[in-house]
């Protein structure tokens, strides 16, 4: 069993990520579109940002999900999906019901039936998951009902600071699901609540952002885009 050590990874002492320049940048094909999700006998109106390579197939499915004040124009913003996408990775970001260009609303005890349903319209598979903060609710739901088999739908979880982990850590202890979690270390109120109830999460990595706050992310998207890069490189799928 690796020691609390050996599960922590420092962004400073990774390599940089492959250079995302002109040339990559022109490699990549994007598609923004409107999707139909059904839910509860009706279909709600999903917005999605997609990139990936124009030639060759994707690895890899990577979603991103959103916190509260934020959508899928952030990740283009900080070129997460590009940059997945420059890694050979199918980049999907969305807008979660009610937030950015998505007009319907959803209850939130329907999040977990949401997001699986998100997933099989825009045929993910099994997708690695990227979930900060308010999403939380989404993903958690998702993968944590049924712990045990949380592998069967998903490759791997990168919680970013999310809520709701107190209501799902009873769970965490049977999923095998390989984690990473990144957290800013300002970020001293769901940031330290949600990193401890993750750690309880047998196949997890602790990868703390230095000095970022809540939005770490965003506020460092060198350090994020290394911390992920070197995540999904040794993953095995």
């Amino acid at each position: 069993m690796a020691s609390d050590a050996d599960k922590i990874l420092d962004y400073s002492s990774l390599p940089p990520v492959p250079v995302l320049d002109d040339v990559a940048e022109s490699s990549l094909g994007t598609e923004s579109k409107i999707i139909d999700v059904p839910i509860l006998n009706k279909l709600l109106k999903i917005y999605t940002e997609q990139v990936r390579r124009k030639d060759g197939d994707s690895t890899l499915d990577i979603l991103f999900l959103h916190g509260q004040r934020f959508s899928s124009k952030n990740w283009l913003e900080i070129k997460s999906l590009q940059h997945t996408a420059n890694w050979g990775y199918r980049a999907v970001a969305v807008d979660l019901p009610g937030y950015g260009k998505s007009p319907n609303t959803l209850e939130p005890e329907h999040d977990g039936e949401f997001l699986k349903s998100l997933i099989s319209v825009l045929g993910l598979g099994r997708p690695v998951i990227v979930s900060p903060s308010m999403s939380g609710g989404f993903s958690l739901a998702y993968l944590f009902d049924n712990p045990s088999s949380s592998t069967d739908r998903a490759v791997a979880y990168v919680p970013v600071a999310p809520v709701l982990t107190s209501k799902f850590v009873s769970h965490f202890r049977t999923s095998q699901i390989p984690t990473l979690i990144v957290v800013g270390t300002k970020d001293v109120a769901i940031g330290q609540k949600s990193t401890a109830d993750l750690k309880n999460l047998p196949n997890s990595f602790y990868a703390p952002i230095g000095g970022a706050s809540h939005s770490c992310y965003l506020e460092n998207p060198d350090a994020w885009h290394r911390l992920l890069y070197h995540f999904l490189k040794h993953l095995k799928y």
